[in-house]
């Protein structure tokens, strides 16, 4: 979110909770002067709520401050009644307890929000979710931005496909985390922005408000060693293969000079043997 759409967030809230309590207190005074005491208290409720809900810090001190405006309209244009004033006191204190428990609780899940969100920012590892039924990216930290070579805000609100571009992968790894299966984790890959695949082990877990959070561990830089030591142990097989056809080739074609070798041998001798015996013969 830039600065400027912040800012008008801001007046937005600011201008919400400004008219909601002006809504409070000026029909208060308009009931209070026509005798009108059951319906206006109920009208500070709302304004309590929304600025624990927009300002959680602020929640307290505003409903401290909203509770002695009302009390101190019933005690300046209302009746000096003794049931008034003690429906007025309870609905006061009723109104103080309300800001108090309310903005502690919302502070609580504030400050657990803010540790979630440096936690998902200052991950070494990857992290993006994703909406289960619109199929667009919710969230991403920067840390699998860097690694896809995105800005973060490049991929909030595109849909999974930009990085996750093989469907058939994709719907089996939705079909384990819809099913449940635990540990959901496969090896899949992500494209990054120049088109470049990383191998990345992705675990997920999916929310009851289906929204699938995923960790991606980089796994490409592993698989590059381990394909290059496959791909050396498949070419010394191959080469001690082709030498070893080679070196039987070599102990055939000896074998075959040695036979050839024995034949001429025997050839001469039978040939000195019959002249020797020949010229026994005649003397």
């Amino acid at each position: 979110m830039d600065i400027s759409s912040h800012v008008n967030d801001e007046l937005v809230q600011l201008f919400i909770i400004t008219a909601v309590t002006i809504g409070a207190i000026l029909p208060s005074i308009y009931s209070l002067t026509h005798g009108i005491f059951e319906v206006f208290p109920f009208l500070y409720i709302l304004s309590i709520i929304l600025v624990v809900y927009f300002y959680p810090r602020y929640g307290v001190p505003y409903s401290l401050g909203i509770s002695l405006v009302y009390i101190g309209l019933v005690y300046f244009f209302g009746s000096p009644n003794l049931v008034q004033i003690a429906i007025s006191t309870i609905w006061f204190v009723i109104f103080v307890v309300m800001g108090i428990v309310a903005s502690t609780y919302a502070n609580r899940l504030r400050d657990e929000e803010k540790k979630i969100r440096k936690v998902f920012e200052n991950a070494q590892d990857g992290i993006f979710c994703f909406e289960l039924r619109s199929m667009h990216i919710h969230e991403i930290n920067p840390m699998c931005a860097r690694m896809l070579r995105y800005r973060r805000e490049d991929l909030v609100g595109k849909e999974l496909s930009t990085i996750w571009i093989n469907e058939t992968e994709r719907d089996q790894f939705l079909s384990c985390v819809e099913g449940g299966e635990k540990p959901c984790q496969k090896e899949v890959v992500l494209r990054a922005k120049d088109g470049a695949p990383h191998r990345c082990l992705i675990s997920a877990i999916l929310t009851t408000n289906y929204v699938v959070y995923c960790s991606a561990i980089d796994i490409t830089t592993q698989k590059i060693p381990d394909d290059e030591i496959r791909q050396t142990l498949e070419d010394l097989e191959r080469q001690v293969k082709e030498r070893t056809a080679h070196l039987e080739k070599i102990n055939e074609d000896l074998k075959a000079d040695l036979l050839e070798h024995q034949k001429f041998e025997a050839t001469i001798l039978s040939s000195h043997y019959d002249v020797n015996h020949s010229a026994e013969g005649q003397k």
